[in-house]
């Protein structure tokens, strides 16, 4: 108790030295047309995310040396673009290195057939930039992220697969962050460091999670950001936009900008709706839902969000309603 303690009030100084340090070199987001804030705010607060990795792997005796290389490398590159804009082909290669690290470590190559792996980098490297692109509001990505990792160590209780510390230092550091950033005005964003660390993180405990029971399921663990991002992008390609351009069409920046709902509200909104998923179908069953709920589960999902989307949609003008 006392490491995490110490481990707290740690991060919580490392968090306003950042502040001030970020300020003074101008690492800063500006507010334009296509983002939900109006102040130019920090960012690239989310390194404190991969710094609590690399403090656990040193008092864990350097355990998993493989996965906190590709954490700390997604981390560095992420960084870099946060204050420096990267070609997109670079970062896809430099995410694509960091995740075989992790998926090195987790035996993943020996263990799945090859003509699977594209398809598995394929998926990794898309909720990467998933989890990224719904980094938009005040506290979304700390709150989903808090939800993830308190749910894995629910999951932990029946399944003891995971580094219980680790997901705890992770923990410990969402809700520093979440001092800085879970308020009407942020005072630090996470930027990509901390948006696309948090991604790694969650695909190398979800790909152990799979190697483990062989459950593709599991992935209703993101079930709340899936939906959104994915008929997001598939409205947008229907419009005939291109979807790496910047944009704020998804649902919770519809509700932050157009509605004018408090940032704050949304991301507890969108929480709330995945503990209570992974609630009903993990933690209290201490088991996984089947192929044919998880089926349901996701069709019944984008129905709701469809519909939910279409009535608010009503109430905005032609160009807002995009």
């Amino acid at each position: 108790m006392l490491k995490e303690v110490i481990l707290f009030f740690g991060l919580v100084s490392i968090g306003f030295a950042y502040l001030y340090l970020a300020k003074r070199l101008n690492i800063v987001d500006k507010p334009n047309h296509r983002s939900s804030h109006t102040k130019v705010t920090v960012r690239g607060g989310g390194i404190i995310f991969p710094i609590a990795a690399v403090i656990w792997w040193g008092i864990s005796g350097f355990q998993d040396t493989f996965m906190i290389l590709g954490l700390v490398l997604i981390s560095l590159i992420s960084f870099w673009d946060d204050i420096h804009s990267l070609s997109r082909k670079f970062r896809f290669l430099m995410q694509s290195v960091a995740l075989s690290l992790g998926f090195y470590q987790l035996d993943l190559f020996s263990q799945m057939d090859w003509y699977i792996l594209p398809i598995f980098y394929f998926i990794a490297l898309g909720i990467i930039n998933a989890i990224n692109f719904m980094d938009g509001i005040n506290g979304i990505s700390g709150l989903y992220g808090l939800v993830f990792f308190s749910s894995l160590l629910a999951v932990q209780s029946y399944l003891p697969i995971f580094q219980s510390q680790l997901i705890q230092y992770e923990i410990l550091a969402i809700c520093v962050f979440l001092l800085f950033n879970l308020r009407k005005r942020a005072l630090m964003f996470a930027g990509d460091v901390g948006s696309i660390s948090l991604a790694y993180l969650i695909i190398y405990f979800l790909t152990q999670w799979y190697l483990e029971v062989g459950k593709w399921t599991i992935i209703l663990l993101l079930l709340v950001y899936g939906v959104d991002v994915v008929l997001t992008m598939a409205r947008r390609y229907r419009n005939g936009e291109k979807l790496s351009e910047p944009h704020r069409t998804h649902l919770y920046q519809i509700l932050a900008n157009e509605f004018k709902i408090s940032h704050v509200l949304i991301s507890l909104g969108y929480a709330s709706l995945q503990l209570l998923i992974n609630y009903l179908f993990f933690i209290q069953t201490k088991s996984y839902p089947s192929p044919l709920v998880a089926s349901i589960l996701l069709i019944g999902t984008g129905i709701a969000y469809l519909l939910f989307r279409h009535l608010i949609s009503s109430r905005l003008s032609p160009t807002d309603s995009k």
